[in-house]
């Protein structure tokens, strides 16, 4: 089974690469990530690709709908709950619900009505990809340095304490990225996340994140037994 999975920016793409394809390659299906074009140079061709509006996502998932034919290929997507265009999916009335949970069944709804394909498979991470940052923060200490960090992490800890990671939150200041910026002047997005969600692991992150946990489960479900079966009665 190929599964294309497209993703808004380079944090994602690393996170399908490093973390979440080795694991689904056990149940054999690549994952291959794919972020999504914005615009074209008219004169040189280049793609300039991350974030961006819900017409150029649509416009690369109906691409690879029509190159990719056969029920081996499955297409899905990694893009945050947080942010989205407001030119995505009947954004107006969605936007406006305050249970996020519904909200973002609500929207993959919406993205499954315009994609017309049997086999996507819509996903909107609740909140953002960089709740899985939050699922444990000594590997974030770790890799970020001592100093500022120490007490930003310090702080960060009590700025989340009670809350599971998918319920940080759609706040102009207090989404996820937006609290690990303000608190650690010294975080990376596209250098450290990808690392500290590496070195936290997708069970832990799976563990923590329900909604995460079932994307998952259903993209494990698109492949064969995991290797490690094989052969068992």
């Amino acid at each position: 089974m190929r599964l294309y999975v497209v993703v808004e920016g380079q944090t994602e793409a690393a996170f399908v690469t490093h973390v979440l394809a080795p694991h689904l390659a056990i149940f054999s299906v690549t994952a291959v990530p794919i972020i999504v074009t914005t615009r074209r140079d008219r004169s040189t061709g280049a793609k300039h690709r991350g974030g961006g509006h819900w017409r150029h996502w649509r416009k690369d998932l109906d691409r690879l709908s029509r190159q990719h034919h056969g029920g081996d290929v499955r297409f899905t997507t990694l893009f945050d709950l947080y942010g989205l265009p407001d030119d995505f999916p009947d954004y107006e009335p969605l936007v406006a619900m305050t249970d996020t949970t519904k909200r973002a069944m609500a929207m993959e709804a919406a993205m499954s009505a315009q994609i017309h394909d049997w086999r996507f498979i819509p996903y909107l991470q609740r909140h953002e990809v960089e709740a899985f940052v939050l699922v444990d923060l000594d590997p974030l200490a770790a890799l970020v340095g001592e100093g500022t960090t120490t007490s930003g992490v310090a702080a960060l800890r009590v700025d989340i304490a009670g809350l599971d990671p998918e319920s940080v939150n759609d706040g102009a200041e207090t989404a996820p990225s937006k609290r690990l910026l303000r608190l650690i002047p010294d975080y990376g997005k596209t250098l450290h996340g990808p690392l500290v969600m590496e070195a936290i692991g997708l069970p832990k992150i799976r563990a923590a994140c329900p909604r995460f946990d079932a994307w998952v489960g259903a993209l494990e479900a698109l492949g064969a037994a995991p290797h490690a079966a094989e052969g068992a009665p």
